[in-house]
């Protein structure tokens, strides 16, 4: 009878245990829904990718998984940069643009948003669930979390490496195989997310070396050592990280540039990085973090936080090691730049950190003056950067307010950036000291902490998601409208982007993602931007014909560029062309600015036309009312041909003109012609550089003058 009256209740049992853990997840349910609701506003409010050409090289290859289960850019095959393309690539299902680049944006905002998760979890393993709540709202508060409206690898990488943390330190309590298995396979899964991310395995194996060096067995064998033992063993790891060393800079360039010959750089941006790091997240939790790494001679610890700790301390010495070199590369390929978008993914293990020494506050004199005097430098020596938004940095934006809505200046917000950190600290001081004398002070001083910490994050992370809606809102400005005019033209049809002279690349780059049908950037000269295959077309004949001919029914030109067929569209000053093949090119022009000022030389082509004609050549300084720079003008026209360079060239030189252009002088030559093909070229020497003339000018270019070209057939210029 009690037998079955156990099993007939048992079921009951089983239904009240889930109802209890679903009662026990909520709060932390509630905590990812309001997150992910508020990013997901965030995100729509993104009129339009504006980091490029990252958006742009992710989305590629995400639709080509979508549209063919293949992987390519531009027609071509082409590798998986990232498992992040995968991941959203389900949402270029949709035909519409705007509704998949919405979709797109969303996942990203969830699978960055679930950083809460793990988070929760670690952090459940050192404190009560309130704390652990916090600091997973903290983990997804950071400013970082404006990457989340982006199509970046950043909002799948961050939540990886969380759960990395929490499946390692779990593994480091339970000791069991099975228990490393889960963060094997995150650290080897990770680099394939971020390439950053190959620190994880790097953390993974100290981590062990180190658990099995502090165990039982080690210490036995330890016990025996005498001083030339461990005279041996510290020239052993001399050697071991040498040649670790010389391992990573055979394999990483930017390891070896870094390393070799710009240690210098790598301490000093290695500290900005870092302090743009800590005024992102409050710089309390990160004295709080780094306090916490060193331990306490006679505090009893737990399994979780002798793990935990151990976890952390090698995590934010690996994750800054990066950091600093691969700002110091950087700094030689591309820009000096603050780094703090390769620490974000402390950020967890901070704010745990932070979480568990509120729960329990422990006053560690040296430890805590260590580590206060390290963010003190960091936060003292790094640039008040005030560009916004700060793409590398989000961190500044809080720093940002200050400027743009209070006027305040850069040595001012680093006054403020230095009274907020003694604040902290004496925060940190009073919930310590007051922790015996008065707990439950001490409690309200540690919670209110708490709130300053996740509030400060948010209005960062809010104002830098309002710094990215600038971004993209000016990057559309002046875009055309609707931004798919050309797939609403062409039905979705190949259309080939044929550009000339490129300098507005973020324009091409918007054209393309925009607008599916363009699966081809080609340019007459060479210009035509990535990220993807571009092809530089051959000269035919003379008569305009190109090879290779894509055999594409559209094609959309730049000024400049006439395509023999029928005009169906203009967006700007692009126009789109329905190809009467093959493809040739009506006229074209090279050499000149989208402006229309030219350098030293410019070219028109007239590749076709119905009989003799005249050539009209306008050359002008009327807008340069500066210091005058005589420029000697030679117009040459005659007979287009092929060069040897597959290119327009002039064959016999039928009339030459010549003139000294002058500032605000301007001159147009008509100039009979042959029946085409035919060619003018202009040379302007010497040419000038206006900000050299004038203070009051940024114009670096070397200009000639502003020249337009047209041909007209001789009977419509003599009407």
């Amino acid at each position: 009878m009690t037998t079955a009256t156990s099993t007939r209740h048992a079921p009951a049992a089983r239904a009240e245990t889930r109802a209890d853990r679903l009662w026990a997840a909520l709060p932390i349910l509630c905590v990812f829904a309001l997150f992910a609701f508020v990013y997901a506003w965030e995100a729509w409010l993104v009129a339009s990718p504006y980091v490029f050409v990252d958006e742009l090289r992710y989305s590629q290859i995400a639709r080509s998984i979508a549209e063919s289960g293949t992987l390519s850019r531009r027609g071509e095959p082409a590798g998986l940069d990232t498992l992040a393309e995968v991941a959203t690539a389900p949402a270029w299902l949709v035909n519409d643009v705007a509704t998949g680049y919405l979709l797109a944006k969303t996942i990203g905002v969830l699978a960055m948003t679930s950083v809460v998760f793990p988070v929760y979890a670690l952090a459940r393993m050192l404190v009560s669930r309130g704390w652990a709540l916090f600091a997973a709202a903290a983990s997804a508060a950071i400013p970082a979390f404006t990457y989340a409206s982006l199509i970046l690898q950043e909002p799948f990488a961050y939540p990886l490496a969380a759960l990395f943390f929490y499946l390692l330190v779990r593994a480091l309590v339970l000791r069991t195989r099975r228990a490393f298995i889960g963060p094997t396979i995150v650290a080897l899964v990770a680099p394939f997310v971020r390439d950053q991310l190959a620190v994880l395995a790097i953390v993974l194996v100290l981590a062990l070396v180190a658990t099995v060096w502090n165990g039982e067995r080690a210490r036995r064998w330890r016990r025996g050592w005498d001083r030339w033992d461990r005279v041996g063993l510290v020239v052993l790891s001399v050697i071991a990280i040498a040649a670790a060393n010389s391992l990573f800079a055979r394999g990483s360039f930017t390891w070896e540039r870094a390393t070799g010959d710009y240690k210098g750089r790598m301490l000093e941006y290695g500290l900005w990085a870092g302090g743009a790091f800590a005024i992102g997240i409050g710089i309390l939790p990160l004295v709080i973090a780094l306090a916490s790494i060193t331990r306490s001679r006679g505090l009893p610890r737990t399994a979780a936080e002798r793990a935990f700790t151990l976890v952390l301390g090698l995590s934010v010495f690996l994750f800054g090691i990066y950091a600093a070199a691969k700002a110091a590369h950087l700094s030689t390929v591309f820009a000096t730049r603050v780094a703090e978008r390769n620490l974000i993914y402390l950020a967890p293990l901070v704010f745990v950190a932070t979480a568990a020494w509120l729960a329990r506050p422990r006053l560690r004199p040296l430890p805590s003056i260590l580590a206060a005097a390290a963010v003190l430098v960091m936060i003292v020596v790094t640039p008040m950067v005030l560009e916004f938004p700060y793409f590398e940095a989000p961190g500044y934006s809080i720093l940002a307010i200050g400027n743009r809505e209070w006027e305040l200046s850069a040595a001012t917000l680093q006054d403020v950036v230095v009274w907020v950190f003694f604040a902290g600290i004496a925060l940190a001081l009073a919930i310590a000291l007051l922790r015996r004398r008065l707990p439950v002070v001490s409690a309200a001083l540690a919670v209110a902490a708490a709130v300053l910490i996740v509030g400060w994050n948010a209005t960062g992370e809010v104002y830098a998601a309002a710094g990215s809606n600038t971004a993209a809102d000016d990057l559309r400005r002046g875009f055309p409208e609707p931004p798919t005019w050309i797939d609403d033209a062409t039905g979705g049809a190949p259309t080939l982007y044929l550009g000339k002279q490129v300098t507005n690349v973020n324009g091409i780059n918007l054209l393309e993602f925009w607008n599916r049908s363009i699966e081809k950037v080609w340019s007459v000269d060479g210009t035509a931007p990535g990220p993807g295959p571009i092809v530089t077309p051959d000269l035919a004949d003379a008569r305009g014909r190109l090879f290779p001919d894509p055999k594409v029914p559209y094609v959309v030109a730049d000024p400049g560029i006439d395509v023999v067929g029928q005009l169906v569209a203009r967006g700007g000053a692009w126009r789109l062309f329905r190809v009467a093949p093959p493809l040739r090119l009506r006229n074209s022009t090279t050499g000149l600015y989208v402006d229309g000022w030219m350098g030293e030389e410019s070219g028109y082509s007239q590749f076709v036309g119905p009989g003799p004609g005249v050539m009209k050549v306008t050359v002008s300084r009327a807008g340069w009312t500066g210091e005058d720079v005589p420029g000697n003008v030679t117009i040459r026209v005659g007979t287009l041909v092929v060069g040897p360079d597959k290119q327009p060239a002039i064959g016999e030189v039928t009339a030459v003109r010549r003139w000294v252009v002058r500032a605000g002088k301007a001159r147009t030559f008509e100039i009979p012609t042959e029946t085409p093909p035919v060619r003018a070229e202009v040379t302007i020497d010497p040419t000038f550089v206006p900000a050299k003339l004038d203070a009051g000018s940024s114009e670096t270019r070397a200009l000639g003058a502003v020249v337009a070209y047209e041909w007209v057939p001789r009977k419509a210029a003599t009407r």
